[in-house]
């Protein structure tokens, strides 16, 4: 005997009230079901295509990240600003602007406009971070400075980043990165900059843990 399935409290069965479409089909609901209980107004929503927050509340950023990485499907990952923060680091704080996500380059998802959807085909082993799929810090901080025009913001994400993880491991990713947007920081790191650069973090900060910092306004 098929029991029926309580629908107030289907939420509780997804990781962050996230569910892709094909979970609510594969346990008995109807599309047409589906499509009634997330029409605006109704008590779900549609994040992304095929992903529905199982909650009439807004969605917070966890559940907007975990909403596009399910949309943009198997080895994809956070990267930038979203990625940085989970990594621990208080120079960047989660915004407003699209969650960026690399993607293998045969990835049938789409961008949208909480999303931007990079496909590559150099993507790196992904880290593990409060559950979610995120960039090595090195790849998230030159992906986030790809999308920073302020210098002093560059120079924050850079001062914070060699603390993590030195001033080689960004310049070896830096080296593999596009060229557009990377030009300050391939300055700032460059053999002398990236020495004083360097010292200049050590001598103002202790080794424990970064300082916090006031959230980045990125353009």
């Amino acid at each position: 005997m098929r029991h029926p399935i309580d629908l107030e409290a289907l939420g509780t069965l997804f990781v962050h009230r996230v569910a892709p479409v094909a979970a609510l089909l594969h346990i008995g609901l109807s599309a047409a079901l589906i499509d009634q209980r997330s029409r605006p107004g109704g008590p779900w929503q549609r994040l992304f295509p095929g992903i529905f927050l199982l909650s009439r509340a807004g969605p917070s950023r966890e559940q907007l990240v975990q909403a596009a990485l399910l949309h943009a499907g198997e080895r994809s990952m956070l990267t930038a600003f979203d990625a940085l923060y989970l990594h621990g680091m208080r120079s960047v704080l989660p915004t407003a602007d699209a969650i960026h996500v690399l993607a293998p380059r045969h990835c049938r998802a789409w961008g949208h406009a909480a999303l931007r959807l990079e496909r590559t085909d150099r993507l790196p082993r992904p880290a593990l971070r409060r559950g979610f799929h995120v960039a090595p810090l090195e790849r998230a901080a030159v992906d986030a400075i790809r999308r920073t025009r302020s210098i002093p913001d560059t120079k924050a994400i850079l001062e914070e980043a060699i603390h993590f993880v030195g001033v080689q491991a960004l310049r070896a990713e830096l080296a593999l990165a596009p060229r557009k947007g990377t030009t300050l920081a391939r300055t700032l790191l460059g053999e002398s900059p990236a020495r004083q650069l360097e010292l200049a973090v050590m001598n103002r900060r202790p080794a424990s843990a970064p300082q916090s910092r006031v959230p980045l306004t990125v353009s």
